[in-house]
């Protein structure tokens, strides 16, 4: 059985997908078109709404569709920066600089979606560009700041709120029987009797109750699937059972021989011999 991670929790706020907050946006977006810009109300009250009305909605939703597209980038921006105690001037800073950045840009966006859409030209005269640009650049930077104000105050929200606790990961089954193939028949090798295992080749021989019992499967295979409280590895090709192992001497050239209760005596490398001591209690 196979260990699977667990997924880390998600805030209930302040990781909204983009396109939520895109959609959330949008509609910030229209709000402050119809509500917040003069032009509006003057054309509404002298009846030019009623003549215009399609080429209305179409600019005001195109509006709302072009502010949007700011949003991917002030997420970032919060995200990048967020305003804490510590560094609050320096991300204030940063913040601002790039409201004021992408406020102008976005309104020379509309000047070219405005010339190609309702005025049939390829692109809009410089002097239109320039007066536009003088005239609503403010106004589209403090929306701007606006939602991304709204943006912070979700994402310190969120990181304010208690997390639900990772589920526990799932106990890991260890193998506790091994199917092995003898003369035809399989037989179910109970793990508790195995003494120690060696690689012969591509098979693995368990040594059980002086039997000798072969099953084709890797060292490193076998050993990740082995519960580690009773086997250890001592050898590349050598694997022990802890309750089987009755003393340690140690060998002139650093490896160390290890004897079992059934007598067999087997070398732990250099690699493997204070892993096994540890395992053992420091003997």
């Amino acid at each position: 059985m196979s260990l699977t991670a667990a997924a880390p929790p998600t805030p209930r706020l302040g990781r909204l997908s983009a396109l939520r907050w895109s959609g959330a946006a949008f509609l910030y977006w229209l709000v402050c078109v119809l509500a917040l810009e003069p032009g509006n109300v003057a054309r509404m009250s002298a009846g030019w709404m009623a003549q215009h009305w399609g080429a209305e909605v179409v600019r005001i939703v195109g509006a709302g569709l072009l502010g949007a597209s700011a949003t991917p980038a002030l997420l970032v921006l919060a995200a990048r920066f967020p305003i804490r105690a510590v560094g609050a001037w320096r991300a204030v800073g940063v913040n601002l600089g790039a409201v004021l950045v992408l406020a102008p840009a976005l309104v020379v966006a509309s000047c070219v979606a405005a010339a190609w859409a309702f005025r049939g030209e390829a692109a809009p005269s410089g002097a239109y560009v320039v007066s536009e640009v003088l005239a609503r650049t403010s106004l589209v930077a403090v929306y701007l700041a606006g939602f991304l104000a709204v943006v912070h105050a979700v994402r310190r929200r969120a990181a304010a709120l208690p997390q639900p606790e990772p589920p526990a990961p799932a106990a890991r089954e260890w193998l506790s029987v091994l199917p092995v193939k003898e003369r035809g028949r399989l037989t179910l090798l109970d793990l508790r009797s195995v003494e120690w295992i060696e690689t012969q080749g591509n098979y693995q021989a368990l040594h059980a109750a002086g039997a000798v019992h072969l099953v084709r499967e890797t060292s490193t295979r076998l050993f990740a699937r082995l519960d580690p409280a009773r086997f250890v590895r001592i050898h590349r090709q050598s694997i022990v059972a802890l309750d089987r192992v009755r003393s340690i001497e140690a060998l002139s050239n650093g490896d160390a021989l290890v004897r079992l209760s059934t007598g067999a005596e087997l070398r732990v490398t250099r690699r493997h011999r204070e892993a096994l001591r540890q395992r053992l209690g420091g003997c």
